[in-house]
């Protein structure tokens, strides 16, 4: 049974402490990082409070299992290595699958695009697989047929028998325009789309076009991975001229990792960030902290996405038999690139 003790090493807070954050103490002064930090290694090593133990009663249907049942989580990428390094957000996946695993005392085994085979597994309950995105065509039958648990974070198709832990970016892209419009924005522009199939081009226009707000002359595309932001910048600045349209006074960035050239589009355009246009962004990389003014950005919580997929693996492989489908909320991170309301 896991001890306060326990939890005390590995957070580096004081037993008597935990104890009053996880009775919830209304007296107790403490920064928000440490009490996140004591409730998420208190959830992942499945602590049970004193005064719950006595009357808890065992649940027929889910008996999670400690480490020693269940080894080791295999982590399937559909990314290869270097693909996943220019994507901030599946780092941050990635991550949060190895933190949680660690925390549950497993071991994770990495990998990336064309290095999983499911002839490498063997029948057993040992393993479980966490897949980053969709498994290719025929995986997933293979790897359920040989009884192995299975969860998929972050798919593009979410099959209805299967655990999934997941951001829905449309509902996500959805929220970030509506705010966004709360701040007073007529002419907002949508920078660096990857195709016209995009989920958050879908909802850009959704909700633009609901406050009479679209125009297509306001969104560019990514013509190739080397179309940086200043070139997408140019590109916008350029057809608005074209037709006698003024320039926007909103930028929304389809991937902040592009955001130091928008930035630089907007600055040799002699506009002001907020002043003359204010600029979001999506996924809250570590570039947003590093400009001036620092980056509104919509955080897609990439990490709790995959410590939920650690907790939905470690359920299934405890006996639940019906599946999740876990959606994790974004959370919007308000800096100086936006006005106040």
């Amino acid at each position: 049974m896991v001890t306060l003790k326990e939890i005390a090493k590995r957070t580096g807070v004081a037993e008597s402490t935990i104890s009053r954050i996880l009775n919830r103490d209304p007296t107790l002064s403490i920064s928000d990082e440490k009490r996140r930090r004591v409730v998420e290694t208190a959830e992942a090593l499945q602590y049970v409070m004193r005064r719950s133990r006595s009357n808890r009663k065992e649940d027929a249907s889910v008996a999670l299992r400690r480490p020693g049942d269940l080894r080791s989580v295999m982590i399937v990428h559909f990314l290869s290595s270097a693909s996943e390094l220019s994507q901030p957000f599946y780092v941050g996946l990635r991550q949060g699958i190895e933190a949680r695993a660690e925390a549950y005392g497993m071991a994770t085994t990495r990998l990336f695009a064309g290095e999983f085979d499911p002839a490498m597994l063997t029948r057993g309950r040992n393993v479980g697989i966490i897949s980053v995105g969709d498994l290719p065509d025929g995986h997933l039958e293979a790897i359920r047929a040989l009884g192995v648990a299975t969860v998929l974070a972050h798919p593009q198709e979410k099959p209805v028998d299967v655990d999934v832990a997941y951001v829905d970016l449309w509902s996500a892209s959805t929220r970030l325009c509506e705010w966004l419009l709360t701040r007073g924005v007529r002419r907002p522009a949508l920078v660096g789309v990857q195709g016209a199939q995009s989920r958050r081009l879908a909802a850009f226009r959704s909700v633009m076009t609901e406050a009479g707000l679209f125009d297509p002359d306001y969104v560019t595309y990514a013509r190739d991975s080397s179309d940086d932001g200043q070139d997408q910048i140019r590109a916008l600045f350029s057809r608005l001229a074209e037709t006698g349209k003024p320039l926007p006074d909103a930028v929304v960035i389809y991937a902040d990792r592009t955001a130091v050239e928008v930035y630089r589009g907007l600055e040799k355009a002699k506009l002001s960030i907020p002043r003359d246009v204010q600029v979001v962004a999506f996924n809250d990389s570590s570039i947003a902290h590093m400009l001036a003014p620092k980056l509104s950005t919509l955080r897609l919580e990439a990490g709790v996405i995959g410590e939920t997929a650690v907790d939905l693996l470690m359920e299934r492989h405890g006996g639940r038999k019906a599946a999740k489908h876990v959606e994790i909320m974004p959370t919007i991170i308000e800096r100086g690139s936006t006005r106040k309301r």
